[in-house]
Formats: C-alpha cells, structure tokens, sequence
C-alpha cells in the first residue's frame, strides 16, 4: 500500500506533539490524517474507515488511548492501533500486546 493511499487517525492531547506528528507523517507521504485531541473526539470519528490508528497511552481528559483499542474491537473494525508513549514501564507495553496494540 501507497503511504498517500493509507487513512489514518491520530489521537494526541498535547498539540504540540500532534502538530509534529502530522508533520513528520506528511514528510513521509501521507496525506490522508484526521486528527482527535481525545478520545471521546476519536470515538466519533470511528464511523470513518482507518487503516491505522496511532494514539497516545495517555491523556489528560481520557482515561487512555487503550480506550481507542476497546473501541477498535468493539465495533469489529479491521484498524491497526498503534500506541506511543514515553512511559517505559513493562506493565504498559504488556497491557499493549494484551489488548491487540
């Protein structure tokens, strides 16, 4: 698959972080990105077919970007999720895996 044919979604409440994020993906090519700064915001938008979903782990407003995950398999959505976070801890990478990220 093309980069400029991949939908994605990124799911970030730091502004600052989801302004280079889209920065950095369109260096790469691709040119179809919707945003959500949470993920309340994120779980409206999933009407809309992605092929990759990338959030944060963490988020002020939300309880956490394992949330988008749930929603994910909830909604039997064919959506890779990808989590970032700057969390190193074993238990968070762990609950990744666990639930599919």
């Amino acid at each position: 698959m093309q980069t400029e044919n991949v939908h994605l979604l990124l799911v970030e409440d730091n502004s600052r972080f989801l302004s280079e994020l889209v920065d950095w993906l369109n260096d790469y090519g691709y040119r179809h990105i919707e945003k959500a700064s949470s993920v309340a915001q994120a779980t409206e938008k999933l009407s809309d077919p992605y092929d990759v979903i990338i959030s944060d782990m963490r988020m002020e407003q939300d309880d956490s970007g394992f949330a988008i995950v749930e929603q994910v398999k909830t909604r039997n959505l064919s959506s890779v999720v990808i989590i970032l976070t700057a969390n190193d801890t074993v238990i968070d990478c762990r609950n990744a895996f666990k639930f599919g990220a």
